[in-house]
Parts: C-alpha cells; structure tokens; sequence
C-alpha cells in the first residue's frame, strides 16, 4: 500500500497549539465541550477549520441529534478536503471524539480498506484510542458502510492508558 504522504495528526486540547505550530498541518478539527476555550492557529485560513461545540444535551433525542449532525459536519468538512497537506483533529483529552473523527476521515478517503484494517491502523498510532461510538454510528450510518465502523469501535479491546491527555498521533493516509 502507498501512502499519499499526508498525516492525521491526533492530539489533546492542551497540546495543540503547539502541534499546529510544530507541523502547521492545512486543516483543524476541533471538538470541544462548551466550556473549553478554542486554540488560536495563526495564519489558518477559517474555512480550513471546523469548530464543533458539545453542547449540554438533556435528553436521549437531542443528544441523538446533536451527535448525528456533528458527524455530518465532519463529514462535510472532510469530504470539502482535497487531500492536500496534514489534518490535525484534536478534542479535550485526544482520546474519543477526535480518534472517532479520524476514523471517519479515514473511512471516507480510504472507502476500499476494510473498517477493521483502519481502525487496527488508528489504534497502532494512537494506543489510548478509544473512539466516541455514538459519533461512529451516525457516520456509519451517512456513509452507508453499513455498520461495520460501529464493528469495528465495538470489536476494540480497551484502550491503554485513556485515564489522562493523550500522547500526539500520527496516522497516515493510504493512496
């Protein structure tokens, strides 16, 4: 398998500033709670960033909703991308909601590779991973594979180290 040079960088809130700095990687995802303060990326254009807020939801339907349209804005967000120059994806601890990001972007630029060769892929960079299942399914469910990326989050042993901020990632892309 070739790879097409790109890397999805995973990392914690509390390391990404400094990430974007050292790899001025093209586009940021960010997921945060609604009390984190949002990392600046200095001379990143805004229409290369995805801002997503989790919001409080007080009930299954809206947490539901809110989950499902999160994962269409990733989804849109990536699928805008050209494939050109490194993502960095980063939530609170780097742990669940930005590998579940990075999985879905990888899923969605590699839709020929198995959701388990990814996921086995993800995990190999990222030990801690332990991606956000809700976030996982509706993508699964947009995408059409399925069921077998929510297989693939359900079929994981249990991550290594999730308790704390997660190390940096980098998973590469496949041509």
């Amino acid at each position: 398998m070739s790879y097409i040079g790109i890397m999805l960088i995973v990392s914690s809130l509390a390391g990404a500033a400094e990430v974007y700095a050292r790899r001025r990687p093209d586009r940021v995802i960010s997921l945060l709670s609604e009390e984190e303060a949002a990392p600046t990326f200095p001379g990143l254009d805004a229409d290369k960033r995805l801002l997503l807020y989790v919001d409080r939801e007080s009930c299954a339907a809206t947490i539901a909703r809110a989950a499902s349209a999160r994962a269409k804005e990733i989804i849109d967000f990536a699928g805008a991308w050209d494939g050109d120059g490194d993502i960095l994806i980063h939530c609170n601890r780097g742990v669940s909601r930005s590998t579940a990001a990075a999985f879905i972007v990888m899923c969605m630029k590699e839709p020929a590779t198995s959701e388990r060769e990814l996921m086995a892929r993800l995990r190999a960079a990222a030990p801690h991973a332990d991606p956000c299942p809700m976030l996982v399914s509706y993508a699964d469910e947009i995408l059409g594979r399925d069921g077998r990326m929510s297989d693939a989050v359900d079929d994981l042993p249990p991550p290594c180290g999730a308790d704390m901020a997660a190390p940096l990632a980098l998973v590469k892309i496949a041509a």
